[in-house]
C-alpha cells in the first residue's frame, strides 16, 4: 500500500468535488439567465468585474478605481440577490456551494492540508486495507434473533440487547463513541454484528477498517521486517473506527503482543473508538496479554457477552434436514 497512491486518491476526490460544485453553479447561472428577465445583464456585469480589476490595477489612480469597482460589484450582487428572492430562489443561489467551506474544496487552508483532505486520506487508506480483508460486510437486516429464542430468558435477553445496542451504536456513531468488546464462543454472531456496524458507517462516509487480528498483525509484521512500503499502523491508529475480529487467534509473538498494546493504547489516547470480538474470556486475555492490554480492552468499553449455539452449525443442520425432506 503506497502512501502516494492513497494521497492521490484522496486529492482526486477533493478536486472532483470542486469541479462538480463549479459545474452545478454554471448550470444554475444558465438557468437564471434564461428564466428571469434582467438577470443575464446583471450576471454579465459581475463577470466583467475581474477584467475591470485587471485594467485598474495598472492605472495611476488604481486605489480609487478599485474601490469604485468593488462598490459597483456589491450593488450588482445586492440587486441580483433581490431579484432571485423575488422569483422564489435563495439569495445565494448563484454562489458556488462547496462541500467544504473551510478550503472551498481545494484540500488546503493556508498551505496546510484541510481536515476534509485528511478525512479522505483516511477513507482511501481504509478502503485499500478492507479490499484485502477476508471478511465480507454484513447487515442488520440479515441478523436473525430466531437462533436465540430457545435460550434461557436472561441469555436471550442479552442477545436482544446486543442487537439493539449495535444498531444504536451505528445510528449514533461519532468520534466520541465508546468501545465495544464482544465476548463469546465461535459462531454466535459477533462478527456479523461488528461488520453490520462497519457496513452502516461506511455508507455514511466514515473511515472504518475491519479485519481479523491475525491478518492485521501479518500486514504490520510484513511492513516492519520486510521493509515493504506502507503506512498500515498510521491508518489503524487514525481511522474513525477500527474493528478487530477474532482477537486472540493471531500467532503469538513479542511483536504482535507489543503491537496490540500500541494499537489499543494509541486509539484510546487519541479518543478514537474500536470494536474487538474474541472467543477469549477476560481471564484468558489477562493470561495471554497481561493486565495492560486487558485494562485497555475493558476500561471504558461496553462489554457484550454472546450466548447460544454455533449459528453456522445450526444453519448446516437445517439445510441438511431440508435436503432430506426434499428427497
Amino acid at each position: 500500500m503506497l502512501q502516494e497512491e492513497i494521497y492521490a486518491a484522496a486529492i482526486g476526490t477533493i478536486q472532483q468535488r470542486r469541479r462538480d460544485a463549479q459545474t452545478e453553479q454554471e448550470q444554475r447561472t444558465l438557468r437564471i439567465r434564461q428564466e428571469i428577465p434582467g438577470a443575464a445583464a446583471l450576471c454579465s456585469t459581475l463577470s466583467e468585474t475581474c477584467f475591470s480589476v485587471l485594467r485598474a490595477a495598472g492605472s495611476a489612480d488604481r486605489a480609487q478605481r478599485l474601490a469604485a469597482i468593488r462598490q459597483r460589484a456589491q450593488e450588482t450582487e445586492h440587486t441580483l440577490s433581490e431579484l432571485l428572492t423575488a422569483h422564489g430562489y435563495p439569495a445565494d443561489y448563484l454562489k458556488i456551494h462547496y462541500t467544504c467551506k473551510k478550503c472551498c474544496d481545494t484540500g488546503f487552508v493556508g498551505g496546510k492540508p484541510c481536515e476534509c483532505l485528511r478525512h479522505e486520506i483516511g477513507k482511501a487508506g481504509a478502503a485499500r486495507m478492507n479490499a484485502r480483508s477476508q471478511l465480507a460486510l454484513c447487515s442488520f437486516d440479515t441478523f436473525s434473533l430466531a437462533y436465540y429464542k430457545d435460550l434461557p430468558a436472561d441469555e436471550c435477553g442479552a442477545m436482544e440487547r446486543n442487537f439493539s445496542d449495535c444498531r444504536r451504536y451505528a445510528a449514533n456513531f461519532s468520534a466520541q463513541s465508546g468501545n465495544l468488546l464482544m465476548i463469546g464462543n465461535t459462531g454466535l454472531g459477533k462478527t456479523h454484528l461488528s461488520l453490520a456496524i462497519a457496513n452502516a458507517l461506511l455508507e455514511k462516509g466514515f473511515s472504518v477498517i475491519y479485519d481479523s487480528a491475525g491478518s492485521l498483525m501479518h500486514q504490520l509484521e510484513q511492513e516492519q521486517f520486510s521493509h515493504s512500503s506502507g503506512d498500515t499502523l498510521r491508518l489503524l491508529l487514525e481511522c474513525d473506527l477500527l474493528i478487530i475480529d477474532d482477537f486472540g487467534t493471531e500467532f503469538e509473538t513479542r511483536f504482535t503482543s507489543s503491537m496490540i498494546y500500541t494499537l489499543l493504547n494509541g486509539r484510546i489516547s487519541a479518543g478514537l473508538p474500536f470494536i474487538v470480538s474474541t472467543n477469549l474470556t477476560p481471564q484468558e486475555i489477562r493470561g495471554r496479554y497481561g493486565d495492560r492490554v486487558l485494562s485497555r480492552l475493558i476500561c471504558g468499553a461496553q462489554l457484550m457477552p454472546f450466548f447460544g449455539r454455533d449459528i453456522r452449525m445450526l444453519r448446516a443442520s437445517a439445510q441438511s434436514q431440508d435436503r432430506r425432506k426434499s428427497t
